[in-house]
């Protein structure tokens, strides 16, 4: 590479932390008395919505109500998304160890997630974001709070700007090919995340560990 890598980017869901949606997507079918896949064709649009702060938790719920042809119990829906992420996200401590490889080698480390508010708050109060904040992150960039999502380059560049770096100075770490390479036109290169053994044979490759 031209460039030194000097920061590398993370996502958050299933790349530092378990994908928790199978299970949110079957918790509400077994509610509802249908199959999560179809949970999951109504759900994951109006989350994207959520995500990027076009829509509310209300509308959520609404629209869900609508197109699944029920009506959820305010107990069932009371503290629902803090209370299923805190259940079932779970720490990928492989790639935390490599996290925290590379900060021992002083590349910086950012993290920027697609997520709602909501899932903010339930990472504070399960010490995650703590943790990593003491593993050396120092960026946090969430979409709900700039009302744009990966893979738009505009909320790569914020994290760039946060970073005060160019983008070939850093790389990208997601789980989803879109969003890993969704910073290129800014000079980003990306890697698609797929397991943590994966991810330290990029990184040697690269000559970044």
């Amino acid at each position: 590479m031209d460039t030194k890598i000097e920061a590398v980017i993370f996502d958050l869901g299933s790349v530092l932390a378990t994908n928790e949606w199978p299970f949110t997507y079957e918790k509400i079918a077994q509610e509802v008395g249908t199959d999560a896949t179809n949970v999951k064709e109504v759900l994951a649009p109006l989350f994207n919505k959520w995500c990027a702060h076009e829509i509310n938790e209300a509308e959520v719920w609404e629209n869900c109500e609508k197109q699944l042809t029920t009506k959820f119990s305010e107990e069932f829906k009371k503290d629902f998304w803090l209370k299923t992420y805190q259940l079932w996200s779970k720490d990928i401590e492989g790639t935390w160890k490599i996290a925290k490889e590379l900060h021992e080698k002083k590349i910086r480390l950012a993290l920027l997630s697609n997520t709602i508010e909501i899932h903010v708050i339930a990472n504070e109060d399960m010490g995650r974001f703590q943790k990593l904040r003491d593993l050396g992150f120092e960026v946090f960039v969430f979409s709900y709070e700039e009302k744009m999502m990966k893979p738009d380059p505009r909320i790569y560049q914020v994290t760039l700007d946060k970073l005060a770096m160019t983008g070939e100075q850093c790389l990208m770490v997601d789980d989803k090919p879109n969003m890993a390479q969704g910073g290129t036109s800014l000079g980003i290169q990306g890697i698609c995340f797929q397991s943590p053994e994966q991810l330290k044979d990029e990184f040697v490759g690269l000559g970044v560990l």
